[in-house]
């Protein structure tokens, strides 16, 4: 995945709005709003209307119509361009809710916007420049490595379901004994998934599984039965289906590149 990077152009800050003063408007540039406390309901042109609450950034692509309503919200809005950004491509870009793992990062960033706030913006347009680019390259880079990577929770329930399913995805344990086991129902388990860590426990079940396939293809001689096997897969031809579609290539060219 390229790493995009934003070239800064205003920072707005909003304490205690019980209202937006525009029920809507469009942009020419990329607008980021970062719901520090509170919470808004959205609609991008004619998608549904979502919702987004503290510690929720919505990004907004420029020339769509942003509709917006709050009853209560302390809010960060930032304009900029994407620097590599070459005229329509820029509609690939990721838009709509983004949402940080680390929150402990993200508010700590905000608490250096609210500061910088209070300077005039030709003398901290840099720094802000640099605030943005930390928060936006923090969610690059967690999408990019959350499927392989091991994640952290501050949740309880989160953190035991991580533990358990790190010990057991490769055997392909349902999902629903691992909500049993925690004591709560495999709807719940997704539903708590979704919110911390922006990823569903089965799909991140998968990218455990997958990452393990790669490890043996590229470290060991085993048959693809028997990786099969060990990595929760009815049977070869299902392991190389389910790989060419995540990997791109079959597990016999990936072994051959890959191999040591």
């Amino acid at each position: 995945m390229r790493l995009l990077l934003p070239d800064f152009q205003y920072h707005v800050y909003v304490k205690d709005a019980f209202h937006f003063q525009k029920k809507h408007d469009q942009y020419d540039h990329w607008a980021l709003f970062i719901a520090e406390e509170g919470g808004f309901h959205y609609r991008m042109g004619e998608e549904v209307e979502q919702s987004a609450s503290s510690g929720d950034m919505v990004l907004c692509p420029p020339g769509v119509v942003f509709h917006r309503r709050t009853e209560h919200l302390t809010f960060h809005m930032l304009g900029f361009q994407w620097v590599e950004d070459r005229g329509p491509s820029e509609r690939a870009h990721k838009t709509g809710k983004l949402r940080l793992i680390n929150q402990p990062r993200l508010y700590s960033t905000l608490a250096l916007l609210r500061q910088a706030w209070q300077h005039p913006a030709s003398e901290m347009a840099a720094y802000r420049n640099h605030l943005l680019g930390d928060l936006l390259l923090a969610w690059q880079v967690e999408q990019q490595t959350l499927r392989t990577a091991p994640v952290h929770s501050d949740h309880p329930v989160v953190r035991e379901a991580l533990q358990l399913l790190h010990a057991q995805a490769e055997a392909g344990i349902p999902l629903r004994s691992i909500a049993q086991e925690l004591g709560i129902s495999q709807v719940q388990l997704t539903r708590l998934f979704q919110q911390q860590l922006q990823v569903s426990p089965s799909t991140y079940a998968a990218g455990l599984r997958m990452d393990k396939v790669r490890q043996l293809l590229a470290r060991t001689t085993l048959p693809l039965a028997r990786i099969a096997e060990q990595c929760g897969f009815t049977d070869e031809h299902h392991l190389s289906k389910s790989f060419k579609k995540s990997q791109g290539m079959n597990p016999s060219m990936y072994r051959r590149t890959h191999q040591v």
